[in-house]
């Protein structure tokens, strides 16, 4: 490592500079946030726009449980008030048939508005479902509707999604991710909303509105113009979203609540999908040209919603720490160092500011409050790593988030992104070696690993309640 051997000094400064920079420019955009909240549209009148929609109801699953995706048929089949509307089921590279027998024969039981099929040599995850389903789909469907395998939609959803339709309507309309059950883990819902509550609804008083996966209603025509789905990303939504904003369609975000899913079951799960958000919305920022700038900008501060640079500065420290304990501190290495500090106080900042600002505002749980704050800062390695990777292209492939009982892997303290970082900043806190600064960016590097006991609690307990 060259600045342990005592080379490049002015290398780690430019270095330093570099990263608080670039995280500058993320916490900033993601701060702004706060400030640029309007108050939700009213939803738009019926009518116009060549009358009622028909509904094409896609449903995606992959080996999930077959009383999960029952019971979210089951919402499905009970909608009140809605339009035509069909389902189909695509199941995709399910070994086991008897995973998926159970859902097929629900479906035919449930008369000819669902449609199930199974699919082996899928490729494409959750993406190439979702184009197969796409190319089943009747010809009188004027819009796809997608939900997930675990969610279950209010009776009056497709209603709303309808009503979200009506008049000079946009091209596609999403409506925010809720959980059920979720009681005992008001922290990791609180801190999973914070998304909506302010990227997604500043993003729709700009028209720059993306897609989130589930519960998105999306005109047929337009999908099929832009070209359907791409697998070749982690955040196909995202993706799809920028593809027609790009092509000049309209989506709006609809607040009221669609459907409610299941949270991830353990705290591994929830750091996957984190890095998975991260890697996959980092992978499309090459698609922002083009965009109109206030769109653009707002698109870009969805899009970096949980990146950070502290796997990076994290490195910088570390070579720092290592000079300083083998040939003694210098000025130029404590520069660099008080930068990365600075870096890491910054992506604290990002993290916990908003979520404070959100419980101020409003009546949310102090416990729920501080439960929030402990797994967003417990996700911070996740997201970096993940935007390292989104940044890098080596993400690698699409991992859904389990839902069933017996699927845990890993406990928290086996993930290298989260216990590494921590072990080194305890290190450095024992074995001081360098300015103050890098003190506090050490005590920052350990926090993550001291706030996971937070939502792993939290999530053990939903658990119990969601699946026994």
């Amino acid at each position: 490592m060259a600045l342990v051997g005592g080379g490049l000094p002015v290398a780690a400064i430019c270095a330093g500079a570099a990263l608080l920079a670039a995280q500058t420019v993320v916490t900033g955009l993601n701060l702004w946030t706060v400030g640029a909240m309007p108050l939700p549209p009213a939803p738009p009148v019926p009518g116009g726009r060549g009358g009622p929609p028909f509904f094409s109801v896609h449903v995606a699953t992959h080996d999930e449980p077959p009383e999960l995706v029952c019971d979210t048929l089951a919402a499905l089949r009970d909608q009140r008030g809605a339009p035509g509307f069909e389902v189909i089921v695509l199941d995709n590279n399910t070994p086991d048939p008897a995973v998926w027998t159970p859902v097929a024969a629900w479906c035919e039981a449930a008369g000819p508005r669902f449609r199930f099929h199974h699919r082996e040599g899928v490729t494409g995850a959750k993406a190439g479902a979702l184009n197969i389903a796409l190319g089943l789909t009747d010809p009188r469907a004027t819009h796809v509707v997608v939900i997930d395998a675990d969610y279950r939609a209010e009776p009056d959803f497709l209603a709303a999604a309808a009503q979200a339709l009506g008049g000079a309507g946009p091209d596609f309309v999403q409506f925010p991710q809720a959980y059920r059950d979720g009681e005992d883990a008001g922290g990791v819902v609180l801190e999973l909303s914070d998304y909506f509550t302010r990227h997604a609804r500043a993003a729709d008083g700009a028209n720059a509105m993306l897609l989130t996966g589930t519960l998105s209603v999306i005109d047929r025509q337009a999908l099929e113009r832009v070209g359907g789905w791409s697998g070749a990303t982690l955040t196909e939504d995202a993706e799809l979203g920028l593809r027609l904003r790009g092509a000049g369609f309209n989506g709006r975000l609809d607040t009221r609540i669609g459907g409610r899913g299941l949270l991830p079951l353990d705290f591994d799960g929830l750091s996957k999908q984190r890095y998975r958000w991260a890697a996959g919305n980092v992978a499309c920022l090459r698609a922002l040209s083009g965009l109109p700038r206030r769109t653009a900008l707002h698109t870009l501060a969805q899009l970096t919603a949980w990146a950070n640079f502290g796997l990076p500065v994290a490195a910088l420290m570390t070579g720092g720490w290592l000079r300083g304990l083998v040939a003694g501190p210098d000025a130029a290495t404590g520069l660099a160092m008080a930068f990365c500090g600075l870096a890491l106080g910054l992506i604290l900042l990002g993290a916990v500011l908003p979520l404070a600002m959100q419980a101020a505002a409003g009546p949310t749980r102090r416990g729920d409050t501080l439960s929030a704050i402990a797994t967003r800062i417990a996700l911070l390695p996740a997201s970096a790593r993940g935007t390292l990777d989104g940044l890098a292209r080596c993400a690698g492939g699409f991992r859904r988030t389990p839902k069933a009982a017996g699927t845990r892997t890993a406990p928290a303290w086996l993930r290298a992104e989260l216990t590494v970082p921590g072990a080194l900043g305890l290190l450095m806190l024992l074995h001081p070696a360098g300015p103050p600064l890098a003190q506090a960016g050490a005590a920052l590097l350990a926090l993550p690993l001291a706030c996971a006991p937070a939502p792993c609690r939290a999530l053990a307990t939903y658990r119990q309640r969601a699946i026994g």
